[in-house]
């Protein structure tokens, strides 16, 4: 079985983050380790709290896994700080670590900015730069084109085509795979996976559901499971929209606040849990 490490905030409503990311891991059959960058009071409607954890703690957490156990893919989710993001760049470079899928954590749904400027710099412009797959969703794939060139005024991405354009200025920029997620395109959920030299627009099955909490890190951790399992990164892509997809068909409803993705739905349809211990 394949290790691979999620370093990403922890959600208490088990919905999105690290949480997220272990009941992926489990569902696409790896071994799934966590470094905690940030501690959120949470649920699916609102963030009440959020709170790093030190550099010492963060740095010891890396070490105390990459030091001994073998890790096959790594999946980055939301970091708050500039000093957290440095602490994860030099430990990553230092350990030679390969198949990193970063989902850049810079955006809500409701279009609220979740970390500070100087962090999503410090992403763009460095960790982005060791990644091997970046999955930004829309209002996080214009943010970072306007990092990238310097502009305020970039347009809304409200089609396919504004999709392809600005995801070709990530991937020009960062010389790795970028994947822009078109799930709060208002009638397609196409995403399109790109880098200098291919292209590839992937159809999707466009759900209406209030319960999509976790939709992110859950595509993202589990495109780290498929890298880690040798799969390309056209077809650990394609896994993994399809294994959201089921875990949105399979989602959990809080009732008015919303709810969230299960990721082990499609398990539990095909297993029979009373029988097995």
């Amino acid at each position: 079985m394949k290790n691979v490490l999620s370093i990403a905030g922890s959600d208490c409503s088990a919905g999105a983050g690290i949480q997220a990311d272990l009941k992926t891991f489990v569902a696409n059959g790896v071994y799934g380790m966590t470094v905690i960058t940030s501690l959120t009071a949470q649920n699916p409607q609102k963030v009440k709290m959020l709170e790093d954890v030190s550099i010492e703690m963060l740095r010891n957490q890396l070490e105390a896994i990459l030091d001994v156990m073998k890790v096959s893919a790594i999946k980055i989710g939301m970091i708050n700080s500039k000093e957290n993001g440095e602490v994860i760049y030099d430990e990553l470079l230092k350990y030679k670590a390969q198949n990193i899928v970063l989902d850049p954590v810079m955006i809500s749904t409701s279009g609220k900015s979740l970390i500070k400027d100087e962090t999503k710099y410090f992403l763009v412009n460095k960790l982005f730069k060791i990644a091997d797959i970046i999955t930004p969703n829309l209002d996080e794939t214009k943010e970072i084109v306007k990092i990238i060139l310097k502009n305020e005024n970039i347009e809304n991405i409200d089609s396919i085509e504004k999709m392809k354009n600005y995801g070709k200025v990530i991937a020009d920029f960062t010389k790795k795979w970028v994947l822009v997620k078109g799930g709060h395109l208002s009638n397609s959920a196409v995403d399109i996976l790109l880098n200098s030299d291919e292209t590839y627009i992937l159809e999707g099955e466009k759900i209406l559901s209030n319960n999509t909490h976790g939709t992110g890190c859950s595509l993202s951790s589990a495109i780290a499971s498929n890298l880690a399992k040798g799969y390309s990164m056209l077809e650990s892509v394609k896994k993994a929209k399809n294994f959201v997809l089921c875990s949105i068909k399979n989602s959990i409803d809080f009732g008015e606040i919303g709810g969230t993705v299960n990721q082990m739905g499609e398990i539990y349809k095909n297993i029979d849990i009373e029988k097995l211990y």
